[in-house]
């Protein structure tokens, strides 16, 4: 069973640490310590860590950490953050680890990285948050764990709200949690577009009932 609780991360700011947590650039394939993520092998992953692999290489494929939230190996993630991977080690476009889990629907890394310190509101160069793509997914379960971490549901993106972008995909559930949250239903685009607006264009009755009942239109 794995415990998030008491999880301890190796090193402080007056400590440069080990070597083997040092940030570092290389290619997947010159980095074992990635395969054997990639591959679930935990006794291989450990193996490699007491050689002294560096827990937080940024590949073309991310770090190990990354490709482990990605792929939702809960104890792959529990145990390279135990050790002292960067759980914000981002991509260079900016993704980090709790994108990538929440991406995916894997709430249980999710929760993994936020108790060791990942930021919740991150955001990458193309707008992208952990809320973000979780909503549009429609990730429910990531979602609400993201909120109950201090996630901002009025982020936004192409100058769209979340809401809005939820509302156009359609989806009910994922509207609904986001406006229990506070999400602001008097958003107004560029364009001077509303969520409201998007979910008449759509002829979605469902949807513009919720958002008049929050208070769209009034």
């Amino acid at each position: 069973m794995l415990i998030a609780s008491g999880l301890v991360l190796a090193g402080c700011a007056s400590d440069p640490g080990p070597a083997n947590l040092e940030n570092r650039h290389a290619s997947a394939r010159a980095t074992p310590l990635l395969g054997a993520v990639q591959d679930a092998d935990i006794d291989e992953v450990r193996a490699q860590r007491e050689a002294g692999a560096s827990l937080n290489t940024l590949t073309e494929q991310g770090t190990p950490l990354y490709v482990a939230s990605e792929n939702g190996h809960d104890e792959l993630v529990w145990y390279l953050l135990r050790e002292g991977a960067a759980p914000d080690l981002a991509d260079e476009s900016g993704i980090t680890s709790l994108m990538a889990a929440a991406g995916r629907g894997h709430r249980r890394s999710v929760q993994l990285l936020l108790a060791a310190g990942a930021r919740v509101n991150a955001t990458s160069a193309g707008g992208d948050t952990a809320l973000f793509l979780a909503s549009r997914e429609g990730h429910l379960s990531v979602v609400k764990t993201l909120l109950s971490a201090g996630a901002n549901v009025n982020v936004s993106q192409d100058g769209r709200s979340l809401l809005m972008h939820v509302v156009n995909g359609g989806d009910l559930l994922t509207a609904e949690v986001l406006l229990a949250a506070g999400a602001d239903v008097a958003f107004i685009d560029e364009h001077g577009y509303t969520a409201l607006d998007l979910a008449r264009s759509r002829n979605n009755e469902d949807l513009e009932m919720l958002l008049v009942q929050a208070g769209a239109g009034s």
